[in-house]
């Protein structure tokens, strides 16, 4: 069973989004939408952190850690930062989730990030957040 749910909030006339919203692959497999996307911005809040991506945006609230030649940099280790911000500008190759494991965004330079949902290791109520940009929100 997946554990997201889906809101849809009022429209927004602030900005206006170039990306269109393939809904039935945002119903099989939310996460998916950010296939073919590239990281724009990180941007380091508190205790998450927010990823643009050509329109839509992933808030995480979980534990996470960023893949890249073998090496596991973990929240809060030495490098975990650098290691972020270079995928900016990085397409997205896949994006998946295992329920109750991890999300995995997997880059075109080989390079992964695994955002961990195992109910014991979560620190808030909501894991991520993906926003769509077309007023379509998504919570794990």
């Amino acid at each position: 069973m997946q554990n997201y749910h889906y809101t849809k909030l009022p429209p927004q006339t602030s900005h206006t989004v170039n990306r269109s919203l393939n809904y039935r692959q945002l119903m099989n497999e939310p996460i998916n939408i950010l296939e073919g996307t590239k990281l724009s911005s990180v941007e380091f809040v508190q205790d998450y952190i927010q990823l643009r991506f050509d329109g839509p945006s992933l808030t995480v609230n979980a534990p996470f850690e960023v893949v890249v030649q073998g090496y596991h940099y973990r929240k809060g280790a030495s490098g975990y930062r650098d290691a972020l911000c270079e995928r900016i500008g990085r397409l997205v190759r896949q994006a998946l989730t295992l329920p109750d494991q991890e999300m995995r965004l997997e880059f075109e330079d080989g390079s992964t990030l695994r955002i961990f949902l195992n109910p014991e290791d979560q620190i808030s109520a909501e894991a991520a957040v993906l926003a769509d940009g077309l007023n379509n929100i998504c919570v794990w």
